[in-house]
Formats: C-alpha cells, structure tokens, sequence
C-alpha cells in the first residue's frame, strides 16, 4: 500500500509540473501573443482597406476592425499603393478593439480584379447602376456581363461577382449567379 501511495504521489507530482511547464507557454491565443513587457497581446491581421485618413496618419478601417496608424507606423508599399481597396497585413498590438499597428504591408493594390462572393441585398431597377452584394457597393453598367444560368439575378441569390474597385466603387465586369433566391 504504502509503494501505491508513493506511486500516486510521485505520479501527481509529475503532471503537477508537466502542467505548470506547460501552461507558462500561455502566450499563444488564436493568432495573438501576449507580450508580457508592455502587458498587451501582439496581434496580425490580414484584410481590405475600407477607409483611410488622408496622410494615412490616424485611424483606418481594415475588414471592419479599427487600426490606428502612427508616425512610427512602418507603411511598406512594394506590392501597391495603400489605398481604400488594397489588401493589407497588419501587425500591431491590441488595445481593447483597437489594433496599434507597426507595420502596414500592402500585399496587392485595390484596382487588380477582384471576386467577391455573396448574396444580393438590393439591386438598382433596370439592374444598372447601384448593388449591395455582402454588404459591398457593386457599380453594374450596361458593359457588365450577367449570368443567370443558375437563377435570376434578384434580391437573395447567391452571386460571384468580378470587377476592380475603382477609388471608393467597385465596378462588376462579370455577375454570374451560383444559386438562385431561396
């Protein structure tokens, strides 16, 4: 009994220790890591450029989330300019919402063709002008192809749409719809 008890003891002290080793390597929390110097978490997103201040120094709006971009922001721009549509990496820390980037890198510039997938929330009478496809603002001309071998082009189908934004508009060349309103 008393080598069962030693056993056990000897047992628990061993995942007692693996646990404490294990976890002092908290850092790691859903692409986040904590930086226990400056008390915040270190965080990388990847993202549009829906808005920018002029000068680029304040706060942008990246896939909805807010980043606030500084004079020590280091804003590199090999792959484009950065500019509202431009798809972007951003490190930085975390700040409750906000994100104190460190580093803007443009990955590609916002006027090369581009998809954007999703359904149709209003679309202009005459189907030229204004659409919201995702919650985008979708500009259809006359010149743009529409494909609707898969369902009418309405208010909840399901669309791929293609076409470059264009300073704040996105301009479709190409709508096809994948799945018709259900």
């Amino acid at each position: 009994m008393k080598d069962f008890i030693i056993t056990v003891a000897l047992g628990l002290f061993v995942a007692l220790a693996t646990g404490v080793a294990f976890a002092g390597d908290h850092g790691r929390r859903e692409g986040k890591e904590y930086d226990e110097r400056a008390g915040q978490y270190e965080s990388t997103i990847y993202g549009t450029v829906r808005s920018l201040p002029g000068g680029m120094i304040g706060v942008w709006n990246v896939n909805g989330r807010e980043v606030n971009v500084t004079k020590a922001t280091i804003v590199k721009e090999k792959h484009g300019k950065a500019d509202v549509g431009a798809y972007v990496e951003v490190d930085g820390t975390l700040n409750g919402k906000m994100l104190n980037a460190h580093t803007v890198e443009v990955k590609r510039d916002g006027r090369e063709e581009r998809k954007i997938l999703g359904t149709i929330e209003t679309l202009a009478a005459g189907k030229d002008g204004k659409w919201i496809v995702n919650g985008e603002e979708i500009l259809v001309s006359r010149d743009t192809v529409i494909k609707e071998k898969h369902g009418k082009a309405e208010v909840g189908a399901y669309v791929e749409v293609e076409g470059r934004r264009v300073d704040n508009t996105f301009s479709a060349r190409k709508i096809e719809v994948k799945r018709g309103k259900r």
